[in-house]
């Protein structure tokens, strides 16, 4: 079954080794084109190495622009951009906004976990308590939509959905509820089984925030990331991007041609996926995210309670509104025209974010580069079960 929207697929890819494991390291780039914006320190070989991983990834796969932040006290930073933010050849900067797609689904579980801390609600809490006539919503937690077990279709995936998203991202019409119509309209499983990656559940936490605080999600996440220094992240509720933004295409394998779909619908991801963001803001929010930054440290061990995704290949494994692909902890997205990674090692204290401007239903194209780069550096963080 074909893969759609904001569905993860790191386990696919994960579970055969296809992209984090295979390959040797590529001859050096004889002339990287690389744009700096912050710090050096990385060594000047692993340097070479990561701009020649950089170079090959754009021009594929109607990828135009890559950016990749590094942050490690032992190794050193590093902040560059690569390539073209938009088929005119402007050039792509570090500081360009860009969409964050599935990433925005650590902003609005942190939301709830800290409503948690204040007691304002508990993760025990059935969702029929703040959304009504949700399909076995009086045994589906909150906990159940964090970890991705809830059990409940995912609205994004819904062929009829799915295909007006790709006839035009601007989705005109479509609302959160729409997508409640879309997702009361089918049974669903029994909730806390095998854990399943779902766009569902973190739109239906955005609404759980929405009755809580008494106010839209958007503020209440535009907030959060304020008070995490986070200046220029922002959840936008129109389809336009706060400049300098890179623009996004749709990739070519997807059926129509590689269009410019920068402008679209936020409304249709919501809280699973509409916050905007910059390499620079998730370099330094992949530590916070990573270290529990705005949590009591029992809900952040909580948080990290992990439930595996797959049972071969590179250990992956989801917590509550985290991921962990081997050592590493963060989240990865994908969402038309937009793809990225933004991780954390606690072993080594290290931050690696990678950014790319091309991307499809079908592959989160940032993981790639990803994997290559911190196969290089940190050779041994990708353990297998």
């Amino acid at each position: 079954m074909r893969l759609k929207f904001l569905r993860h697929v790191l386990p696919a890819l994960l579970a055969t080794g296809a992209v984090l494991l295979a390959g040797s390291t590529p001859a050096l780039a004889s002339a990287p084109a690389h744009r700096g914006g912050g710090p050096g320190g990385i060594d000047p070989a692993l340097r070479s190495q990561i701009d020649a991983f950089a170079n090959a990834t754009v021009g594929t796969n109607g990828i135009t622009g890559v950016i990749v932040g590094i942050h490690d006290p032992a190794k050193g930073d590093l902040l560059t951009a690569y390539g073209d933010a938009d088929r005119a050849g402007t050039p792509m900067r570090p500081n360009m906004h860009y969409r964050i797609a599935s990433v925005t689904k650590t902003f609005t579980a942190t939301a709830i976990l800290q409503l948690a801390d204040k007691r304002k609600l508990s993760l025990d809490d059935r969702l029929d308590t703040y959304v009504p006539n949700i399909p076995r919503g009086r045994q589906i937690t909150l906990r159940n939509l964090l970890d991705m077990r809830s059990g409940l279709y995912d609205y994004a995936t819904d062929p009829a959905v799915y295909a007006a998203y790709q006839k035009n991202p601007l989705m005109p019409g479509f609302t959160t509820d729409s997508a409640l119509k879309v997702i009361r309209a089918h049974p669903g499983t029994a909730p806390g089984q095998k854990p399943e990656y779902n766009n569902s559940n973190y739109l239906l936490l955005g609404l759980v925030l929405e009755k809580v605080t008494g106010e839209p999600a958007p503020a209440t996440i535009e907030r959060l990331a304020r008070r995490s220094g986070l200046g220029s992240t922002t959840f936008p509720t129109t389809p336009d991007m706060p400049k300098p933004y890179a623009h996004g295409y749709l990739l070519p394998t997807d059926p129509g041609p590689n269009r410019d779909v920068t402008r679209s619908s936020m409304l249709y991801p919501y809280t699973a996926g509409a916050v905007v963001s910059t390499v620079p803001d998730m370099l330094r929010y992949a530590e916070q995210l990573g270290t529990g930054y705005g949590l009591s440290r029992a809900t952040f061990r909580d948080r990290l309670d992990w439930v595996p995704l797959t049972g071969a290949g590179v250990r992956l494994q989801y917590g509550l509104g985290i991921l962990q692909v081997g050592d590493w902890i963060g989240h990865d997205g994908s969402i038309f025209g937009y793809s990225d990674v933004v991780s954390y090692l606690p072993s080594a204290k290290a931050s690696v974010v990678v950014m790319v401007n091309a991307s499809n239903a079908d592959a989160v194209t940032s993981t790639d580069l990803w994997g290559k780069i911190v196969k290089l550096l940190y050779p041994d963080s990708l353990p297998t079960w």
